[in-house]
């Protein structure tokens, strides 16, 4: 696997910034953010919960979607976050100057495993609710409707491996 980009916005920020994390195996990853690579060991607890070894540094994170933010809290504070991939970032962009239209597509994020069919063929959803929750990175990710439609097409089945890109769902 390769380095997959992710934008930060902490609280505070004007913009998002590069996140790039780079899979080592068994669990390590190489994070850089704001030029400074630190080594990261995690570990998956339960749902939500991370044990973290970061430049040596023992850690327990706890992970909460949002409508919008990550909420984690980490030392007994409570950060509200703003991560998206690429094309998150993208859309957002692109949705600020017009409505989509036609058949939206909605792909993997990273590789992962889908955990969770949210929806199925003939479904109609709303914008922003989940269609298909993925396990990436020890964490699982539900993946949300870009806009109101119906669900048309479904390219996975639960417990199925995914590569970063795969068509997921589509809704038009």
């Amino acid at each position: 696997m390769g380095t997959v980009r992710y934008h930060a916005k902490l609280p505070g920020q004007k913009a998002h910034a590069p996140v790039d994390v780079q899979p080592r195996g068994g669990g390590r990853y190489a994070v850089t953010y704001n030029g400074k690579t630190r080594e990261v060991d995690a570990l998956g607890l339960e749902q939500g919960t991370l044990s973290l070894l970061v430049d040596g540094q023992s850690l327990s994170a706890e992970f909460e979607q949002g409508n919008e933010l990550l909420a984690v809290l980490l030392r007994g504070q409570v950060t509200k976050l703003d991560i998206v991939n690429d094309r998150q970032l993208r859309m957002r962009a692109a949705s600020a100057s017009f409505a989509a239209e036609g058949k939206q597509l909605l792909t993997a994020p990273m590789p992962g495993k889908v955990v969770k069919l949210l929806a199925k063929v003939g479904d109609e959803v709303q914008a922003g609710q989940g269609l298909v929750v993925v396990e990436a990175m020890k964490m699982e990710n539900e993946l949300k409707a870009t806009r109101a439609g119906r669900v048309t097409e479904i390219h996975v089945q639960e417990g199925q491996a995914v590569e970063n890109n795969a068509k997921l769902v589509a809704v038009e």
